[in-house]
């Protein structure tokens, strides 16, 4: 969804790495305080079987054995008292420091001492291996558990230690892991259905943390944290809006406003926006985020004059216009006040509660580095909130290595920058180990994407990103270092010189599980999902883009046959790629049971329904916001199915979403979210209070409770 930032915004916000917050040991972050907890200790000779966080009834029979083979503790234990003076202090400690952080077995210990002088060896198997505290297992029960495994497709309980799961099955299959061990039974969920938790793999937490607390004038329908908002169609009905809003706004302040689209809205511009107002500033943000409109009055407080705009191919100052790579000259004089910290707070406040509502426990922010030119920039603007322990997910950073070249003055210095990153970055908000974000073509929400034969209908044409040439070098930069790339891709001929650029890569240098990956995927032909397939590439989409824009554009831009085949995912399924879906907020609502009920359905917000055959499966919709989303981020060895060993992240519904009709996916209700085995209900929102130097705020109006 974004453009590339020039590097100029960076000089508006200052430089912060947040400090390291990895750890040579995994510690134990999973709070429990829940009211319907049922505590219980189950009595048995291996209660306190040893050190560990997983340790066993297995590692105390073994002990018992490593004992045994001692021909009597006791007898021994005199002499080994003699002998233990003469072992190397250094060795007997080091090996005593070991045994306590680590969880041994017996064969384990033995292979371990043979490192040790004799005498040592002798006093240990006298003294033993220090005893440990068991972690706590939780066992959550349910009416029904979906793993998305097809091994285990079903369960009603679930073990979780040290946030992962350690078992799933009934109470009964579960009683070997409770013996002995601390335990509590949650039942609060016994009339729900716990799933997989869901995954949000393209979105701009920044992004939405500037938009959400503008004043929303769209073509649909939003459920924000603070109020629902209706739908707006029509110029007269626009621009009313637009002047009620100034009406309400306080005296001093600007008015910023998000989801501007000409098609249902008339044109608009610096004209129309000086006849509402030329005291106040007013910006317009186009419902794509790719373009801003600007009135005199925020033009000139914002200091942007001829002379700073120059000759940029992306900008008509005349109408108060930026699009495209443009909106880095308003962003820049913008940002400031945009980002200040008390608006920045509030924005993402909303947009924790919008990703936990959604029932998500995953996102992936796919373009980090874009607002400050800086991953740790990025990271650092958003931890405040997002890695707190109140937010129930965690966040993947995915660089936007196009901007970052641009910043840092070449791709090399891109790819060193991104590899000098920290290993994890922080507890909630995690570095993408070797994957990259790069751009294609321009918005499908404004028709910038670049469409192949016959184009557009009025004969206009769609922008570049990044030139194929750019984007082909900056693209072998990171494949040739093993990198994942993630590149955004709308049109046809967008997505056909990407599908050019890897199969030149793969070329040069076969990779195998390379999981190159196509996002947004708008409009594409029937071929391509085959070439894709066969390329081994995989597809993210945001099928919002049909059910918002489907009917409109069949009568402008794309006529009817080409608009109702937008978003062909059905074909991508059939041909054997992995797809799954994401919001890329604000451009879709952070509801993943929406997504997959448009990718399921193909009906578009009027009710029309758009070429059938490239519907997913209802399974294959659910599929592509959990299993298949994980995969497009290689994180689906910890996420997307349920099964011993992977994280404890359940989304809490009230039906199973594998077993209902398609037209029900929408209303699946998510209830609660589980993240890494703690429990985060689904509560009324309390809105933020800005203080009142923040600017600008959201005005009440009628239209807006």
């Amino acid at each position: 969804m974004p453009c590339a930032i020039p590097s100029a915004l960076t000089s508006a916000f200052p430089s912060a790495t947040p400090s390291a917050l990895t750890s040579a040991l995994p510690t134990s972050t999973t709070p429990s305080t829940t009211p319907s907890v049922i505590p219980s200790v189950v009595p048995s000779p291996r209660a306190h079987a040893g050190p560990g966080r997983m340790a066993s009834g297995r590692l105390a029979r073994e002990r018992r054995a490593l004992h045994g083979l001692s021909a009597g503790r006791g007898r021994f234990a005199a002499f080994a008292a003699a002998v233990s003076t003469l072992a190397t202090s250094a060795a007997l400690t080091t090996f005593t420091t070991f045994t306590t952080r680590t969880t041994l077995t017996a064969r384990t210990a033995l292979t371990s001492l043979t490192a040790l002088p004799a005498l040592a060896i002798l006093a240990t198997l006298a003294v033993g291996a220090p005893a440990g505290a068991q972690e706590q297992l939780t066992v959550f029960t349910a009416r029904k558990i979906v793993t998305l495994e097809p091994s285990q497709p079903f369960a009603t309980a679930v073990a979780v230690q040290d946030g992962r799961i350690v078992s799933l099955g009934s109470l009964e299959d579960l009683a070997p892991w409770l013996e002995g061990r601390e335990t509590r039974i949650d039942r609060r969920f016994e009339g729900s259905v716990l799933m997989p938790g869901l995954i949000d793999n393209h979105l701009h937490p920044l992004l939405a943390a500037l938009l959400l607390p503008m004043d929303f004038v769209t073509p649909d329908d939003w459920d924000l944290p603070d109020g629902k908002v209706k739908a707006v169609h029509g110029q007269a009905n626009y621009r009313a809006r637009l002047r009620a809003l100034e009406a309400s706004t306080p005296t001093g302040q600007p008015l910023f406003t998000w989801g501007y689209h000409a098609l249902f809205h008339g044109p608009i511009g610096r004209d129309e926006l000086d006849a509402i107002s030329t005291d106040r500033a007013i910006v317009v943000w186009h419902r794509s985020f790719h373009e801003i409109y600007m009135n005199s009055a925020a033009l000139a407080d914002a200091g942007i004059t001829p002379e700073i705009v120059g000759d940029h191919p992306h900008v008509n100052l005349a109408q108060g216009h930026f699009y495209e790579t443009g909106i880095g000259i308003p962003l820049a004089a913008l940002g400031p006040q945009l980002f200040a910290p008390e608006r920045l707070r509030v924005g993402l406040l909303m947009l924790r509660e919008l990703v936990h509502r959604g029932g998500i426990t995953t996102m992936a922010d796919m373009a980090t580095g874009l607002m400050t030119g800086s991953v740790q920039g990025d990271l650092a603007m958003m931890a405040s909130v997002l890695d707190s322990e109140d937010t129930p997910f965690r966040t993947l950073l995915v660089p936007e290595a196009g901007g970052l070249s641009v910043a840092l003055g070449g791709n090399p210095a891109a790819l060193a920058a991104i590899e000098a990153l920290p290993e994890t970055g922080s507890g909630r908000l995690i570095h993408a180990r070797k994957q990259v974000k790069l751009l294609a073509d321009g918005a499908f929400f404004s028709q910038l994407m670049q469409m192949g034969p016959p184009g557009y209908i009025d004969g206009h044409h769609g922008e570049w990103l990044m030139e194929p040439p750019a984007l082909e070098a900056a693209a072998r930069t990171y494949w040739n270092a093993g990198y994942t790339i993630h590149v955004h891709a709308n049109g046809d001929a967008g997505i056909g010189a990407t599908l050019d650029i890897l199969q030149t890569l793969l070329e040069e240098k076969p990779r195998f599980d390379h999981r190159f990956t196509l996002h947004h995927y708008g409009y594409s032909t029937p071929e391509q999902a085959r070439r894709l397939a066969a390329l081994g590439a995989a597809v993210s989409a945001n099928p919002n883009y049909l059910y918002v824009l489907a009917d409109k554009y069949g009568e402008q831009g794309l006529g009817t046959d080409r608009a109702s085949q937008m978003s062909r995912l059905g074909s991508v399924a059939r041909a054997g790629a992995s797809v799954s879906l994401h919001s890329d907020l604000t451009m879709a609502p952070s509801q993943p049971f929406f997504l997959a009920w448009v990718a399921a359905n193909r009906q578009s917000a009027s009710g029309r329904v758009h070429a059938p055959s490239e519907r997913l499966t209802p399974r294959q919709a659910i599929e592509a916001v959990t299993s298949e989303a994980a995969f497009a981020i290689r994180m689906d060895d910890e996420i997307g199915t349920l099964r011993p060993g992977k994280m404890a992240d359940f989304t809490v519904v009230d039906r199973d979403p594998t077993a209902i009709p398609a037209e029900q996916l929408r209303d699946v209700v998510v209830e609660a979210t589980i993240f890494e085995g703690r429990v985060y209900p689904i509560l009324p929102f309390v809105p933020p209070t800005p203080s009142a130097s923040t600017t600008p705020t959201k005005p009440t109006t009628p239209m807006n409770p």
